[in-house]
């Protein structure tokens, strides 16, 4: 296949750099027990299983140890709604980053539900499991539209599944995503195909499906920052691009905190610079 070209700069930020992206999930904590399966078939969690403060790496713990697929995040009383919300994690995710923004987005859906995936695999394929399950969810649930998010390698995903998609309602948004490509990450990939400056390419995508980029500042963002390109930049027909601040409630906003930037965005609750 044809690869991203490694210049000698790119070499030394590397093994840094996939040390941000990735992270060990770590051992089941101990409240894994109160997963129980929905009456809608699915893997579910309770919200309230993820506590509040420093237990938010137990709950991201909760998250990735599910072993892959669909898992829904409930609330009492959570009434399910016209719309499906679903998240996708990034390589080797931690989960924490997820767990404030799915807290909140809980409370303003009735129906959000986590995507769990082998990263591993490459993120075409990775899409289809992940439409395929968004298909299914969608018909036995009668959603009328589709949110997606999609973080980091999962914003790669998500961005792959936008065609897969067809003529859905659907809106997707990708969250410091490497979408034209990233060393090392996609070496095994050998239907990843390549364009103008050895950017990846992907498929276009049905005018129903509004696609949204939101990038962070490359010079802030701990995982791309020291590449000489910022791997976010890419020619797509985006429906809305959006340069996110490079500070967040006084502090840097960076590539895992972009997560609850934009979730919280998405539902009115804005952070401040």
């Amino acid at each position: 296949m044809n690869f991203l070209s490694v210049t000698n700069r790119h070499l030394a930020g590397i093994t840094s750099i996939l040390l941000l992206l990735s992270s060990c999930a770590g051992n089941a904590p101990e409240n894994s027990s109160r997963k129980v399966r929905g009456e809608n078939g699915y893997k579910s969690i309770d919200v309230e299983a993820f506590g509040e403060g420093t237990e938010i790496r137990s709950a991201g713990n909760i998250l990735m140890e599910n072993p892959g697929g669909l898992l829904e995040i409930t609330m009492v009383d959570q009434a399910n709604d016209s719309v499906l919300v679903v998240a996708v994690h990034g390589y080797e995710s931690q989960g924490y980053e997820w767990v404030t923004g799915l807290k909140n987005l809980v409370e303003h859906y009735g129906s959000v539900f986590f995507f769990r995936y082998d990263w591993k695999s490459c993120p075409d394929d990775i899409a289809r499991d992940l439409v395929s399950d968004i298909l299914k969810a969608k018909r036995e649930g009668g959603y009328k539209r589709v949110v997606i998010f999609g973080h980091s390698y999962g914003g790669v995903v998500v961005t792959f599944a936008a065609s897969q998609l067809e003529k859905e309602n659907a809106e997707i948004h990708i969250i410091a995503a490497p979408l034209s490509g990233f060393p090392k990450l996609l070496d095994n990939c050998d239907n990843m195909k390549y364009g103008d400056e050895d950017k990846l390419i992907y498929a276009t995508w049905n005018a129903s499906v509004k696609v949204i980029q939101y990038k962070t500042v490359h010079a802030q963002d701990g995982a791309f920052r020291d590449l000489a390109s910022d791997p976010q930049e890419i020619n797509l027909p985006f429906y809305q691009v959006e340069e996110l601040p490079p500070t967040m409630d006084g502090h840097r906003l960076g590539h895992n905190w972009s997560v609850t930037w934009v979730l919280d965005k998405h539902i009115g609750k804005p952070h401040r610079y």
